[in-house]
C-alpha cells in the first residue's frame, strides 16, 4: 500500500513541474527602457506551416514602446537546434530582425528604426530569455 502512494505521489509531483516553460512569461513587462504596450498569444492556425512541421510547442507576440515601437514574436520549440537552423535560414528583409536564444527564434519588427536600437532590444531580450 505504501509503494503505491509513493508511485502516486511521484507521478502528481512529475506531472505538476513538467510544463513550468510554458507558464513562463516569454515577454517581460520592462526591459530596460522598453516597456511592453500589448501581449497575445498567437493561435496554433496561425502557425506558418513549416513551425507546425518543425514542432512548434507556442508563440507570443508583444508591442513594446522605449527609444522606438518595435513588434516581437518569439516561437518556442521542443528542440535545441531548431531555432537556429531557422536563424540560418533567415532571409533579410526590410525592417525585420531574427534571432534564437536557446529554444526560442525571434522576430523582431520595427519598420524604420535604426538597426542599432533593434540589435539593443534583441540583446536585453536575449538575456532575460537565458536566465
Amino acid at each position: 500500500m505504501t509503494s503505491r502512494r509513493v508511485w502516486l505521489c511521484l507521478v502528481l509531483l512529475l506531472s505538476s513541474c513538467k510544463n513550468m516553460g510554458d507558464k513562463m512569461e516569454i515577454l517581460p513587462m520592462n526591459l530596460g527602457e522598453w516597456k511592453r504596450m500589448a501581449v497575445e498569444n498567437i493561435p496554433a492556425e496561425d502557425h506558418p506551416r513549416e513551425f507546425k512541421e518543425r514542432g512548434i510547442k507556442r508563440a507570443r507576440r508583444a508591442i513594446y514602446n522605449g527609444p522606438a515601437r518595435l513588434t516581437a514574436t518569439i516561437y518556442e520549440f521542443g528542440a535545441l537546434g531548431t531555432a537556429f537552423e531557422l536563424v540560418q535560414k533567415w532571409r533579410p528583409q526590410e525592417g525585420k530582425m531574427a534571432t534564437q536564444e536557446g529554444v526560442y527564434f525571434i522576430l523582431l519588427e520595427a519598420p524604420g528604426v535604426d538597426g542599432k536600437i533593434a540589435n539593443d532590444f534583441a540583446s536585453k531580450l536575449e538575456a532575460f530569455l537565458r536566465k
